[in-house]
């Protein structure tokens, strides 16, 4: 019974209550915290590398097209924390696992080369060699990431089918959420979303100004 506009805003005012705006730091001695990059839709505003002389990134897995990089971090049996970045490089990477993963973590990620320089700085640092059909050893493996990004782009096209670039973080920390409470009921999580709302403000301009998602 509620305008479009209306329905958007609140959507918008619901997904920012759900996001953890001061997040301790996931794993610790002996947990395993799994790390990985995805590519979620198309960029609107093409991301230009000097090192390329003006050509438009083109990520080399996904038919050429411009993509939204996402990076995530899972603890095993824990919680998500997903992050839309600029590009999914070595600098971008290391600063987000050495901000919100304990250093007394054992790290486990696939072969990329992203991982092994800050994979250092943890207890641990396992990988798995997709390239060669390798996706578990033992209890080495990221298939808890992959499920979640899994889930993540099943809700994303399922249910709201297109999302702003500008918006997508909002929409991952209501992924995050639903994994982060998928364990108790839905009165507890609704109190949870509630209780993220302190200290909080999102005004119609400011998420439309965000773009349209």
């Amino acid at each position: 019974g509620v305008t479009y506009k209306t329905a958007w805003f609140m959507a918008h005012r619901i997904r920012e209550a759900m996001d953890d705006k001061k997040p301790g730091q996931i794993g610790g001695g002996g947990q395993i915290v799994e790390a990985d990059e995805t590519y979620y839709g198309k960029r609107e505003t093409p991301r230009v590398s000097a090192q390329r002389r003006g050509r438009p990134y083109k990520h080399p897995k996904k038919g050429g097209a411009e993509k939204r990089p996402v990076v995530a971090l899972v603890e095993r049996g824990g919680k998500v924390r997903s992050f839309h970045v600029n590009s999914a490089t070595k600098a971008s990477v290391e600063a987000l696992l050495t901000k919100h993963v304990a250093p007394e973590t054992i790290l486990h990620t696939d072969e990329s080369n992203l991982y092994p320089k800050v994979g250092k700085q943890f207890a641990d640092h396992q990988t798995v060699k997709h390239s060669t059909g390798e996706y578990a050893r033992g209890d080495v493996h990221t298939n808890t990431i992959e499920g979640y990004f899994s889930i993540f782009k099943r809700g994303m096209k399922g249910i709201y089918q297109h999302c702003g670039e500008a918006h997508l973080p909002r929409y991952l920390s209501e992924f995050d959420f639903r994994y982060n409470t998928r364990q108790i009921t839905d009165v507890e999580r609704t109190d949870e979303a509630l209780r993220g709302i302190e200290g909080k403000r999102l005004t119609y301009r400011w998420a439309h100004e965000a773009g349209h998602a």
